[in-house]
């Protein structure tokens, strides 16, 4: 499937990720700051020296020019070999060529007779000490090298006055490592949106599988609304998804309900379990189907004892009255799974088992069947015995291409496909509502 971005979407990503940007930005921040304090510091020295042709008290203007030609030659001879290599025999520390160029800049300015001489050393001493040799050094070494004195040393480098730190610079490392943090999680996130897409949102689940999300549930505690306050947000949230049901199962005049998803964890056993009981606090006489016949969960989910279900009735051991176990909830019904059969896929596809489902129709106004993800074939048999199909969407984890490909798998076996419910989703709910 392919995505495109508007600058919305990437506000948006901004404000659903911003906990996880803003933490790696801060981290990223704080490692790069403190970390240039780990580096060895720099220090910088200045000193100015005039070129000039004379000493005299006036200068023509043709001797000035004759002095601004001089400059560049001059900024090169002051790094040329012999000028350093004199400056290193004449200074304490011992520099490699190499290093000693690196340490030394010689700048300008256009129509100036000035050179300024930068020098770079570990301490402000050394830095100073440096600037000082060369400029001495020059001034020395041109008396015989162009037979003039026309060098002149406006002002030593003083330690304190003429010297500052240069490296590190710890606000700009600061200020670096944040933009650095900012871009790094933002990118990181939106090749995970584009990439490894979660369905975490409806909007994003309705354009990505092409159905209505019936309901949103928000992530709870994973307990079943009996348990709660009748007033409950949660059991708010399911009367809403009863409410969506019915219209859509009035119109279709549908009693059978299947319940799947693409995964493990999902949660659709749980939304199974809380969809039962919503509709029978509506008076509704319902009855949840365990045909999850590999990893069954409703006998846990309901706190029931015997284990005689749907495997047993299929195999003959007993009648649907024996299998129907009532709960704590009025108006609800259970069936167990039964012990774990050998070929569940067979029996879930048997003519038996649409008798089955048949047979509950006549006792029951809601059946919701509980299935296997659609990881097994189980649920596709199954498919066509009911009257309609919910898929269950975890916002935390289902992945887009997996739950196409798994939506796609219904859509091949002409399932009843009626919409999709968002499961632990965050932010879902307002839970200060007035009228909660």
């Amino acid at each position: 499937m392919k995505r495109s971005f508007e600058i919305r979407d990437f506000i948006n990503l901004f404000y659903k990720k911003k906990k996880f940007i803003l933490l790696v930005t801060l981290y990223i921040t704080l490692i790069g700051g403190f970390g240039s304090f780990a580096i060895p510091p720099k220090f910088e020295a200045k000193t100015d020296v005039l070129v000039n042709f004379t000493t005299a008290n006036v200068v023509s203007s043709g001797e000035i020019e004759a002095n601004l030609r001089l400059i560049e030659t001059y900024k090169y001879l002051m790094k040329s070999n012999r000028i350093l290599n004199k400056v290193n025999g004449s200074l304490k520390e011992t520099y490699t060529k190499e290093d000693l160029n690196k340490k030394v800049k010689i700048e300008s300015n256009i129509n100036s007779q000035i050179l300024t001489i930068l020098a770079e050393g570990q301490t402000p001493e050394r830095a100073t000490n440096l600037a000082n040799t060369l400029a001495n050094t020059f001034q020395e070494e041109i008396k015989s090298l162009m037979n003039l004195e026309n060098v002149h040393i406006l002002s030593p480098a003083i330690v304190g006055e003429d010297t500052k730190s240069i490296k590190p610079n710890p606000v700009l490392f600061f200020v670096i490592s944040a933009i650095v943090g900012f871009l790094v999680s933002y990118i990181f996130v939106l090749i995970q949106e584009m990439f490894f897409t979660v369905l975490d949102t409806p909007d994003k689940a309705e354009k990505a599988l092409g159905y209505p999300v019936i309901g949103v549930i928000p992530t709870g505690e994973g307990k079943l609304i009996h348990d709660l306050e009748p007033h409950d947000v949660f059991t708010e949230m399911f009367r809403s998804i009863r409410a969506n049901l019915l219209y859509v199962l009035s119109k279709k005049r549908a009693k059978t309900l299947l319940v799947t998803s693409a995964e493990p964890g999902d949660g659709k056993s749980f939304v199974s379990a809380n969809l039962s009981i919503v509709f029978a606090m509506d008076q509704k006489k319902t009855v949840y189907v365990d045909a999850d016949l590999r990893r069954a969960t409703g006998r846990k989910l309901f706190q029931l004892p015997k284990r005689i279900g749907v495997t047993s009735f299929l195999a003959g051991d007993s009648t649907l009255q024996d299998i129907i176990q009532s709960t704590k909830v009025p108006n609800l019904s259970f069936i167990s799974a039964g012990p774990v059969p050998p070929n569940p896929t067979e029996l879930l596809s048997s003519a038996k088992f649409a008798y089955f489902l048949d047979e509950l129709k006549k006792q029951f106004d809601i059946i919701i069947v509980d299935t296997p993800p659609l990881l097994v074939a189980d649920t596709l048999h199954v498919s066509g015995n009911v009257d309609g199909c919910l898929f269950v969407v975890n916002a935390e984890s289902s992945k887009l291409e997996h739950t196409i490909y798994s939506i796609e798998q219904l859509k091949q076996v002409q399932a009843p496909l009626i919409g999709t419910i968002l499961n632990k989703a965050e932010g879902s709910i307002r839970s200060n509502s007035y009228y909660y």
